[in-house]
């Protein structure tokens, strides 16, 4: 059997060719089947070829959710590259370091993402080819099926602030994509082809790629795509399109929950929430609003749905569930040994699902994967049961709506401002995004909240920008000069440290 990825889409075509895969809401609720979404991705990989790529060459995609990023990144696959997902919202200074790091000879993009696409290649200063995705499938001279490819061959890099520091490109291989996606489906969420899912998590993310496009071609159910999350929108899609699996971020349901005017869907049978820990309360509510079950799931980039409450398992409170078939989780200390069953210690993974390593960093890769495991930052609790608990994260990492925002790469961005003296950047509790992010800094010269924010809109992508300054005389610090950013996310949670809105910006997702 071809260990392509790509093969998900492919087998579904023969099988069951007019099945419908995908149904792009931005497009009109355009439905597309199995057999000419393989067309698509069969033409795209056939214009790739036609340009001397293939496999070993690396290929970014950056477009809206819906057919053409389907039909880009299966096209990629298809042809033996590796893909690798840029978030739309990402700046031109993102693009480029993605670009550059991943030495990518092309990117596939829309048409709304064709000009950023070009600024960030010249910005880049690499020889990435920018095509643009219909351009590909209405150029190419026939179509091509999946390349046959080595199980160990990198299908996707998937770029992350990581358990350790700035952005690091987690490399994931054809065989992971693969056997951890068919567990998940057979063993975990038990989807068929009879299954509707609703697609409103960015595909540029792992979950949104792996639960709203991978799973459900596995299965080979359809996808409903949403371009923009909007939650009356989709709570009307899934009634139309008669939605049978909702997953989204706390975020989501949040706004799902408070939308008391529509009807539950009725052919909703339960919602998968990840991202960030979903408060019991709003859970129960969304429940209620949702008319099924919430339940809750737990990974990261480099180790995507280790564990997940999933029915029939009983809804436990806090709990992310046992792990999925082919993972092991440990509650260990920094050798990686053991704990006892009840204690809290660092969550530690291995299995299936665990990254090939960050790319081109093996000093980054060896440090989080010590004992052979995946050390990865968060302190769990696991019961006589084997289910996980998540009690606390890595104390730096800031979680907003879903997103992982590490601070040190909005503390370089917006500390390389020459009024910034000294930053440090962390979350405060916020009632809707789970955490805001919050700049305090210490000034080297006079400087107008207005111009920072300019300067952070520039270089971060939106969900990045801190949302609140503080200016301090200096930042609390140790003797080995590191800072206490937990002493200031007290401060500023009790108070004791103030902190001025940043201008309005608009819309930040």
């Amino acid at each position: 059997m071809n260990a392509n990825v790509g093969s998900f889409l492919h087998r579904w075509a023969a099988r069951d060719p007019a099945r419908t895969a995908i149904i792009d809401s931005g497009r009109g609720d355009l439905a597309c089947s199995y057999e000419a979404l393989d067309r698509e991705a069969g033409r795209v990989a056939a214009s790739l070829v036609a340009r001397s790529l293939g496999p070993g060459d690396r290929v970014a995609v950056c477009t809206d959710n819906g057919l053409e990023f389907v039909a880009a990144w299966f096209g990629a696959v298809y042809a033996g590259c590796t893909t690798l997902p840029i978030p739309v919202m990402s700046t031109s200074h993102e693009i480029a370091f993605r670009l550059e790091h991943a030495r990518c000879r092309a990117l596939l993009c829309d048409a709304a993402h064709f000009d950023l696409s070009h600024d960030s290649s010249k910005r880049a200063g690499t020889d990435t080819e920018i095509i643009r995705v219909d351009e590909a499938i209405e150029d190419a001279r026939g179509e091509m099926p999946p390349a046959v490819c080595n199980p160990d061959a990198l299908a996707m890099i998937l770029y992350t602030s990581g358990t350790t520091g700035a952005a690091k490109g987690v490399c994931i291989t054809h065989r992971s994509l693969g056997t951890h996606t068919a567990a998940l489906v057979r063993h975990t969420l038990a989807l068929s082809n009879k299954d509707r899912v609703l697609g409103t998590l960015p595909l540029t993310h792992s979950y949104g790629i792996r639960m709203t496009l991978l799973v459900p071609f596995c299965a080979g159910a359809s996808t409903v795509f949403v371009p923009r999350f909007s939650p009356e929108r989709t709570l009307d899609l899934c009634t139309k399109h008669e939605v049978t699996w909702l997953p989204g971020v706390p975020t989501m349901f949040v706004a799902w929950a408070d939308q008391a005017r529509q009807p539950p869907p009725p052919t909703l049978r339960w919602s998968m929430s990840a991202g960030a820990p979903l408060v019991e309360d709003l859970r129960l509510r969304a429940e209620e609003r949702l008319g099924a079950t919430v339940r809750q799931g737990y990974g990261l980039t480099e180790a995507t749905f280790s564990t997940i409450n999933a029915p029939p398992d009983e809804a436990v409170p806090r709990s992310v569930g046992q792990p999925v078939s082919g993972v092991e989780i440990r509650i260990g200390n920094e050798d990686a040994k053991a704990l006892p069953t009840g204690t809290r210690g660092e969550v530690l993974v291995r299995g299936q699902n665990v990254m090939a390593g960050y790319l081109d960093d093996k000093t980054a890769t060896a440090h989080v994967m010590r004992g052979g495991w995946l050390h990865t930052g968060d302190i769990g609790v696991v019961d006589e049961v084997g289910r996980l608990t998540v009690v606390d994260r890595s104390k730096d990492l800031i979680l907003r709506g879903g997103h992982s925002i590490y601070p040190f790469e909005v503390e370089s961005a917006v500390g390389a401002h020459p009024a910034v003296a000294d930053i440090a950047v962390v979350g405060e509790p916020d009632n809707y995004y789970g955490e805001e992010v919050v700049a305090v800094i210490v000034l080297r010269t006079p400087v107008t909240l207005h111009e920072l924010d300019a300067w952070a809109r520039e270089r971060l992508a939106p969900h990045k920008i801190p949302r609140r300054y503080a200016f301090v005389e200096g930042l609390p610090q140790g003797a080995s000069g590191k800072t206490f950013k937990r002493l200031l996310r007290d401060q500023l949670i009790s108070g004791e440290l103030e902190a001025s809105p940043s201008p309005d910006h608009g819309p930040t997702d």
